[in-house]
């Protein structure tokens, strides 16, 4: 309704000052007539902000987003080895009373639910200690024994609870029917407890589902989504119950905030939403029995990570040696002696985590060199003067990984050494721990803030400046003005304005949109005829004509990309993601030279004729139009100050020159990294932790 209202008040004024200043007939009509124009776009915006978002299906969506989260995990499942040669046995029992609501609470609480409990009650256990089990019991352990379907999953640092949390998930979907939610895992990490959780949720949907961006009718939301943010899809599953939050690393977020963000999980997800999560069992226990805080998670059974078996570890590492029987395997004998107990190794490789530090170390894999280097023997692992306690062994086997995942040796020959990767890995890891407060998610567009914030204003000013310098220098010089040193500083002023107030983020993909264009052109058609309107009536409507056209092909270039909506199955990887922002920032510049030259061009034309005026309005306001295309590709991509601080990184030998390569590889390759969604993670947080740590801290090998 405000466009309307600028435009009907913009139009009485006009012709108040026409009649006060006594203008002429012409003049009048010009006045009326220029605001033809914007009156138009103005019903345009009034119409789209008005205009119901097209019906959905929100079961469908729900479907078609399960497929997507299926396959999503299902890969990084294989890329991260996690069946190879098998999958680690993880067990767990019921934590004890403390931890968690009283069992009979839960059953009373899940009876007294408004349509009944979630599940079965014939199913449920008689006492909480009938949630213990191991591997695939999980799924049937949440769906069937939780009364509430609210759980915590509780384990020692690299027990196994993001890969247990993989299991569920992965249960989870194989289980759903058309009417249950979908589970989504979401890394806690990167959450502020002082953001809305929900909001947070759908951003993170978002980002790694961009089809659920789209706008759907206020008529599918419940009335409470009007404080979550937009009328989206993201926002309306979460909003209608639809998405079932699997919650990893509640004790990855500052120490002071967990009473904090407990108390906002329970007031975002009340007791009747189905959801779990994982955490360290240090610092929740610590959480629920701080004296100053009175916080518990509402309706919860807890589960708590039993340690492996020695029998398990050692028949894990004998098979993933070739077997018990094999040579390779005999190399674990003296360390195997060691495991259950409490001596350094024991205490070490008594978890998931060091097992698989362990196995990539010192396993020998088949040879792809005819001279390949001899492998580490287990062995030293057991030199108590070496490694006097668990600390030391961990730290060996933090030390020693990225060299074996970066050996020539791998049938995959990685293109930078292990003591570039190392150089590079603790560099992305200091990054996360100083920069971005901890987070595990290592985001490509959020890079440039490796460097000071005045180096990436001062490159993005002169980057805008420059061009817009030249341009407008070259535009100014032809006309008889000022110099080229004028543009250039006029384009500064404006790059440095540009740089202080823009933060961008990746953009997603744009397409021509014909319906656009064509408003745009008919718009711009009528202000330049408007614009011209006298000299139409003393000359004829050659001027009117041309300059109309000008700036209707100016306005139907310039405004006629709209961003696209993804299909709801597809995942934006982070090469993905950087490629679409690329493609976005190269649109815009095209799309404002082509303005300016279509625009300059026409409007040279057909005044003047062809010739050299043709030619000097298609280049010069060619130009500019690139330079304006700059600078709104600068605010609104981040591929642009990717690049630049990317190379000035480069430059000082602190990253790869093609990072995204790097990142990949470590990823498909290495098993250094893991993916979740549009970003990269350490594997584990406690491998980011070690490596952002001073050297002498590390006490490294390398």
């Amino acid at each position: 309704m405000q466009y309307l209202l600028l435009v009907v008040f913009g139009a009485a004024g006009a012709l108040s000052l026409a009649q006060h200043f006594h203008l002429g007939t012409a003049a009048t009509a010009a006045t009326v007539l220029l605001s033809l124009a914007s009156a138009y776009i103005a019903w345009e915006a009034f119409r789209a902000d008005r205009a119901e978002a097209p019906a959905v299906d929100l079961d469908t969506v729900a479907g078609q987003l399960a497929v997507a989260v299926k396959d999503q995990w299902d890969n990084e499942t294989a890329v991260r080895r996690v069946n190879d040669p098998y999958p680690l046995p993880v067990a767990w029992e019921a934590a004890d009373d403390l931890l968690a609501e009283p069992w009979h609470l839960l059953t009373d609480l899940a009876r007294a639910w408004p349509g009944g409990p979630p599940g079965d009650p014939a199913l449920w256990p008689q006492h909480a200690s009938g949630l213990a089990g191991q591997d695939a019991e999980i799924g049937e352990v949440f769906a069937d024994r939780v009364p509430t379907r609210r759980l915590v999953i509780l384990g020692e640092p690299g027990a196994g609870k993001s890969v247990l949390l993989i299991r569920l998930l992965q249960d989870l979907i194989t289980r759903r029917t058309d009417r249950t939610p979908v589970p989504v895992l979401f890394a806690l990490a990167s959450w502020n407890p002082r953001q809305p959780l929900k909001s947070w949720m759908a951003e993170q949907l978002r980002r790694t589902h961009p089809g659920l961006r789209a706008p759907v009718s206020a008529a599918v939301i419940p009335t409470a989504a009007a404080v979550n943010g937009p009328a989206d899809l993201a926002q309306a599953l979460l909003d209608s119950g639809r998405i079932l939050p699997l919650l990893d690393g509640f004790d990855e977020l500052p120490l002071a905030l967990h009473a904090a963000a407990l108390d906002a999980i329970n007031r975002a997800l009340p007791a009747k939403q189905p959801l779990v999560l994982a955490s360290r069992a240090a610092p929740y226990r610590a959480v629920l029995t701080h004296p100053e805080t009175m916080v518990r998670f509402n309706g919860a059974a807890v589960i708590q990570l039993r340690p492996l078996t020695p029998d398990a570890a050692a028949a894990y590492l004998r098979r993933d040696a070739g077997g018990s029987h094999t040579p390779a395997a005999s190399r674990w004998n003296a360390v195997i002696t060691h495991l259950g107990t409490t001596s350094p190794v024991g205490q070490a490789l008594g978890t998931p985590l060091g097992l698989f530090l362990a196995r990539t170390i010192y396993n020998p894999r088949p040879h792809y060199r005819p001279e390949p280097a001899a492998a580490p023997h287990p062995n030293e692992l057991c030199d108590t003067t070496a490694f006097p306690d668990r600390t030391a062994v961990d730290t060996h086997l933090f030390n020693a990984f990225i060299p074996a995942a970066y050996t020539p040796d791998s049938p995959h020959v990685p293109r930078w050494t292990a003591e570039q990767a190392h150089h590079s890995l603790v560099f992305l890891a200091r990054f996360l721990q100083d920069q971005q407060g901890g987070s595990p998610d290592l985001a490509w567009w959020k890079v440039p803030h490796a460097v000071p914030a005045y180096l990436r204003r001062l490159t993005s000013t002169l980057m805008f400046g420059i061009v817009s310098g030249i341009a407008l220098g070259i535009e100014v010089g032809l006309a008889g003005g000022p110099a080229l040193g004028f543009g250039l500083a006029g384009g500064l002023m404006v790059g440095i304005l540009a740089a202080f107030i823009v933060d961008p983020i990746p953009g997603t993909r744009l397409r021509w949109a014909p319906r656009r264009i064509t408003i745009a052109f008919l718009s711009g058609l009528a202000g330049g005829f408007v614009l011209q309107f006298e000299n139409v009536l003393k000359a004829g409507l050659g001027d009117g004509v041309g300059n109309g056209i000008a700036l209707g092909l100016m306005a139907g270039v310039a405004f006629g990309l709209k961003a696209e909506t993804p299909d709801l199955t597809t995942i934006i990887g982070p090469a993905t993601l950087l490629s679409s922002d690329r493609r976005a920032f190269i649109k815009i510049m095209l799309a404002g030279g082509l303005a300016g030259g279509l625009a300059g061009g026409v409007a040279a034309k057909i005044p003047g004729g062809l010739g050299i005026g043709l030619g000097i309005g298609i280049a010069v306001p060619g130009i500019v139009g690139l330079a304006i295309g700059l600078g709104i590709g600068l605010t609104q991509t981040a591929w642009p100050h990717f690049v630049i601080v990317r190379t000035h990184l480069a430059l000082r030998r602190k990253l790869p020159r093609e990072l995204i390569g790097f990142l990949r590889d470590a990823h498909e390759n290495r098993g250094v990294l893991r993916q979740v969604g549009s970003v990269y993670q350490f594997r584990h947080i406690d491998l980011q932790r070690h490596l952002a740590q001073p050297v002498r801290a590390r006490n490294t090998i390398l």
